[in-house]
């Protein structure tokens, strides 16, 4: 008999999870790829078609919608990340103010450069963060991994053109 303490077949909650099935990564993918297109599909309507007047309040709302998605998600347990702790912030502090000047700036350049050029633009910080980690860092990458990010480059483009 199993007493109320006990769980059958439950693993102790210090166990790593199992790594997610080829099919559950393709998907998760599939759905990032569909999520960042829309967004600078709508990004784009939103800044020049219905003339929205503010890339930093359309960033600001973007941020804060993201961040309730994430805390409602780890409330109903769907995804597990650390809680808040100050220490990280300061550990990290320059980081988020490159992140949200990343960000206006991104929104920013959406209203005033086409989809193509934008999409351009956007595909070179895939190199310079590789050069970048490389020269600084001191990391090496696979020849794999550099021929994906020239050819998402090129992808972008014969896209572009």
């Amino acid at each position: 008999m199993i007493s109320q303490g006990d769980h059958a077949g439950a693993e102790p909650a210090s166990a790593p999870s199992p790594p997610p099935s080829g099919v559950a990564q393709l998907l998760s993918a599939l759905f990032y790829g569909t999520c960042s297109f829309l967004i600078v599909l709508v990004n784009k309507a939103l800044l020049t078609t219905y003339s929205f007047p503010s890339p930093i309040v359309l960033g600001i709302g973007q941020m804060a919608a993201t961040i309730m998605i994430l805390y409602v998600s780890k409330l109903n347990k769907i995804i597990h990340f650390p809680d808040f702790d100050k220490k990280i912030l300061i550990k990290l502090f320059p980081l988020p103010l490159f992140y949200v000047g990343n960000h206006i700036s991104g929104l920013s350049s959406t209203s005033k450069l086409s989809l193509p050029m934008f999409t351009v633009l956007r595909k070179f910080t895939i190199p310079l963060t590789l050069l970048l980690e490389t020269v600084i860092l001191g990391k090496q990458y696979s020849l794999n991994i550099i021929v994906s990010v020239f050819a998402i480059i090129l992808g972008a483009f014969i896209a572009a053109g």
